[in-house]
């Protein structure tokens, strides 16, 4: 069982249950309490999986107008209880009114690039060594951190997004190092036909689902969004949240498939469309090591508490977002690799 108190009160786990000791909601598994907090110190409850909830507690989250949140075991939201005036109305009003700031958009918009940067170069500095031209991969790195301090330093966004198109330039460059040239990857190209880009297109939708589940869970709203334009139908907030996992969590994701031939281009299936797509027996095996690794510790800096996975920790980037919505800090800090 996982579980984080704090503001925020998640419960992880087969085998647990939620339940109401006086003032406080505690967390039990098989049985034995392993985690409670002060309902006044709560701000929702996440529970991810076959967890049981109490009426009691179900009881004393309305009162408190603390919403219930219920996810999959994947993370996929399953829905909330909440009371007519819960607390993420606040929230999304803040979030809209953001949205039209310029000077906030920027803010967050350089907060999203400059952390995707210093998180693709750690990429390319832990795998240096696995590299076909290692000095080529370590140079990459090198330009990569100065395009860091200048996405950071832009004066708009489309400024911000600039650095972001020339620091993927160096980035997928320096990637190709590591993949079979057997595989025929040339570059990212949502369109491609080769097993890698089809590999990242699946991933990145398990990524998406990921962040929308925790975006949902902090009470935003995932279709208004800071760097990305909205659209009908697209979560553009969720992409906006992305860009600082794509290096941890899907980049490193689809080397460790390709590298330990997971998923090969045999795995590749033609059904007459654009581009072929993974066959059923290969999206299942990717699906298990994607959350065999968000499952994982949490590598970040500064260090996070030992038993926080990085599920939990995309939901807590997802509620620093927020706090920063709310006016209740200075500003959005992306997670940081190490």
């Amino acid at each position: 069982m996982t579980v984080i108190t704090g503001r925020p009160f998640h419960v992880v786990g087969a085998g647990c249950s939620v339940g109401k000791r006086g003032g406080r909601l505690v967390a039990f598994k098989e049985g034995l309490p392993r985690a409670s907090a002060p309902l006044t110190m709560i701000s929702e409850v996440l529970v991810s999986g076959r967890v049981q909830v109490s009426t009691a507690a179900m009881h004393a989250l309305l009162a408190h107008d603390i919403p219930l949140v219920l996810l999959t075991e994947n993370g996929r939201p399953l829905g909330r209880l909440e009371p007519p005036s819960g607390a993420h109305v606040d929230a999304r009003r803040a979030q809209l009114a953001l949205h039209s700031d310029p000077d906030a958009r920027l803010d967050l918009a350089r907060a999203a690039i400059a952390g995707k940067i210093r998180n693709q170069h750690v990429l390319l500095r832990r795998r240096a060594r696995r590299a076909s031209e290692p000095e080529a991969v370590w140079e990459a790195a090198r330009r990569l951190s100065v395009l860091e301090t200048r996405a950071a330093n832009c004066d708009s966004v489309p400024e911000v997004m600039g650095v972001e198109g020339g620091a993927a330039g160096i980035y997928y460059r320096a990637i190709r190092t590591f993949v079979d040239p057997a595989l025929e990857f040339t570059r990212r190209d949502r369109q491609g036909r080769d097993v890698v880009n089809a590999l990242t297109n699946y991933c990145s939708a398990l990524l998406r689902e990921t962040v929308v589940s925790g975006i949902l869970a902090a009470g935003l709203d995932p279709f208004v969004s800071f760097l990305h334009e909205p659209a009908r139908g697209r979560p553009t907030l969720a992409f906006d949240l992305m860009e600082e996992w794509r290096p941890v969590l899907l980049d490193a994701r689809v080397l460790v498939l390709i590298g330990l031939k997971s998923v090969t281009t045999a795995d590749l299936e033609d059904d007459g469309t654009a581009r072929p797509r993974l066959t059923a027996d290969a999206r299942a095996r990717i699906v298990e090591r994607f959350h065999a690794r968000m499952a994982a510790p949490a590598r970040g800096w500064p260090e996070p508490p030992s038993r926080r996975s990085y599920r939990d920790q995309v939901r807590v980037q997802c509620t620093a977002l927020r706090t920063w919505i709310l006016g209740r800090s200075d500003g959005y800090e992306p997670f940081a690799w190490r």
